[in-house]
């Protein structure tokens, strides 16, 4: 039987001057995040660079956020870098020195001007793209590569690689790994000596930019074990395992990723694999299924820490089931050059999923895994949506999937990605808004105690946003409940009160456990010094504390403290009650809306 003939949408994806219309497009749809301006962990790391923050780290190490130092832990704690709950055993430290030194360099460049360091990420995101669509071009036939492009320029997980300056690191690791391995796949196909070298080098540059990198030695293992072997090399198993054992090189990067001090422990929020094997496999169990939602259907990972995780697992399997029954259907219709690619694209892709699940779940960590992930949904959208040569329920159900897909991934992606755009630039206004409406006063600098405010843009950050720009307002921040929860504050004392939440305990939210694991319960009288203040656990539920004593050695009514908490949609000042009576404090959404 004859191959049907190219359908009008085939044709205008072979058009000489498709894949520049894809970089104009990737370009313009970066180019609208300019508007995000400064969010959240940016300016985390500009006072970190103007050593603003108790125990800031050098320029070459920003994301060394804790270090893992109990006794210096314990020392920032009590300056109020970090809630009073943290587990002075706590390590985050991710070793990103390329990305570290980029975001110093920008500093000195801009100042605090967000254009200029936009400017660069848009760059990268447009360099990450062309080096894609080469890398697609190279393993697939010319339609599927380009539609394979368009579906990764226009993904709307990009938009915070590609607008969110903290996020610059996932950008400078996936850049050099591309290029490395086109170089490594021109060695193999053609003999070109220097990619022999440049591959590696690549993927060496990556890692220098962040752990995100070890995506692309997971596409390498993929392609030696399963990519297609070039005429007069070996094709049998222990050849395929041979040509892979370069990567035991990463045992090296391993080593000295735990020498500098990297890793994580004692944190409910990333999971370390190389401390914590047991943990890390029973987290991808249960993240691994809610990025494939995120990567295949495009339901955002990131909302699956502020509700139950069940719906999101049931969608990433679902979708995961979908894409095999498509791919099934598809597959007499799919030609050889497109099989040998996805042989090994997307057991690189879920390899590369792999390595990301030891954070926290987000569409940010998907630009590595769509570069086998993008290929898989062109082919399907391509091959199923060609028409059958006899009518019938099948062909039916495998061109719905494919026009499902295709309506995702194709017509609605750009304007997901406009969507991200603007809603997290509502959320670094609302953030700036929190912070310079607070209800801390006029100076001379006050101690600033939040008794309830459950969302991060109102409780983590804006102590950040008021460092950098009026570091006169406050001389430490207390952060002494995040629970999601109504609380109940009685006044004990001229200088003292408790604090309560009501119908729920502490330490039950993903930012609360992010200072401390599950795993590390609270015992009653556990006892804190911050901020001027001493903070103890009266009751605990379950080793998570359900109600604790303050005094914050002052009256309540000194002029030089401000007790704040989230209401009416701003950080407002608590009245204090009288001795022995008690207010209760209403709990509402946060500036996120569901935090």
């Amino acid at each position: 039987m004859e191959p049907a003939p190219p359908r009008r949408f085939e044709r205008w994806l072979c058009h000489p001057r498709f894949f520049s219309a894809v970089l104009l497009l990737a370009l313009a749809l970066a180019a609208f995040t300019v508007i995000v301006g400064f969010y959240s962990d940016d300016y985390l790391l500009l006072c970190y660079l103007a050593e603003l923050i108790p125990g800031s780290p050098p320029w070459y190490d920003l994301y060394n956020f804790v270090s893992g130092d109990p006794q210096k832990t314990q020392a920032i704690i009590g300056l109020t870098a970090m809630p009073w709950w943290t587990d002075p055993e706590l390590r985050l430290h991710l070793v990103r020195p390329l990305s570290s030194a980029l975001i110093t360099l920008e500093r000195a460049a801009f100042g605090h001007a967000p254009l200029g360091y936009h400017l660069v990420s848009i760059a990268l995101y447009i360099a990450v793209v062309a080096a894609a669509g080469r890398l697609f071009l190279r393993v697939l036939p010319r339609a599927t590569a380009a539609l394979a492009l368009l579906i990764f320029a226009a993904s709307a997980s990009h938009m915070q690689p590609a607008g969110w300056i903290s996020c610059q690191h996932f950008l400078i690791t996936a850049l050099p790994v591309v290029l490395g391995l086109l170089a490594y796949l021109r060695y193999r196909d053609e003999g070109w000596r220097p990619g022999r070298y440049l591959g590696p080098l690549g993927l060496g540059i990556g890692l220098l930019g962040g752990e995100a990198a070890l995506g692309g030695a997971a596409y390498w293992v993929a392609y030696q074990l399963a990519g297609p072997v070039p005429p007069g090399r070996a094709a049998g198993v222990r050849a395929r395992a041979t040509a892979a054992l370069p990567v035991l090189g990463l045992l090296v990067y391993f080593a000295a990723y735990k020498a500098v001090g990297g890793g994580a422990a004692h944190t409910g929020g990333y999971v370390d694999p190389l401390s914590s094997p047991l943990r890390f496999a029973a987290t991808a169990a249960e993240r691994l299924p809610i990025l494939l939602a995120n990567a295949l259907v495009s339901v955002p990972a990131e909302l699956s820490g502020a509700f139950p995780v069940g719906p999101f697992i049931a969608v990433g399997l679902a979708a995961t089931a979908g894409v095999a029954l498509l791919y099934r259907a598809c597959l007499p219709a799919i030609p050889e050059r497109e099989r040998a690619a996805l042989r090994w694209l997307v057991p690189g892709a879920l390899l590369t999923l792999v390595t990301t699940v030891g954070g926290f779940p987000g569409s940010r960590v998907l630009m590595l895994p769509n570069l086998g992930i993008a290929p898989l949904l062109a082919v399907l959208i391509l091959r199923g949506l060609r028409p059958a040569p006899s009518p019938g329920l099948a062909p039916r159900a495998r061109r719905a999937g494919a026009g499902f897909f295709g309506v995702v991934h194709v017509a609605l992606a750009p304007p997901m990605f406009l969507l991200a755009t603007l809603s997290n630039t509502d959320a670094a206004r609302k953030l700036e808004q929190v912070a310079r409406t607070a209800e801390i006063g006029a100076p001379p600098r006050k101690r600033v105690f939040l008794a309830a405010s459950s969302d991060p843009m109102a409780s983590i950050y804006p102590q950040a946003v008021l460092a950098l720009e009026s570091p006169e307002s406050f001389s430490c921040w207390s952060m002494l409940s995040t629970a999601k929860a109504p609380h109940r504050l009685t006044r004990t004392g001229p200088s003292s009160f408790t604090l309560a939440p009501l119908g729920r305990t502490m330490l039950l939210g993903a930012f609360e456990t992010l200072y401390r694991a599950p795993s590390a319960p609270i015992p009653p009288g556990y006892e804190v010094r911050q901020c001027g203040a001493t903070i103890r656990v009266a009751e605990v539920e379950g080793g998570r504390p359900s109600r604790i004593e303050v005094d914050l050695g002052a009256p309540l009514e000194d002029p030089g403290l401000v007790l704040l908490a989230w209401r009416d949609g701003g950080l407002r000042r608590v009245a204090p009650p009288a001795i022995g009576e008690a207010v209760e404090l209403p709990w509402s959404p946060g500036p996120l809306g569901f935090f």
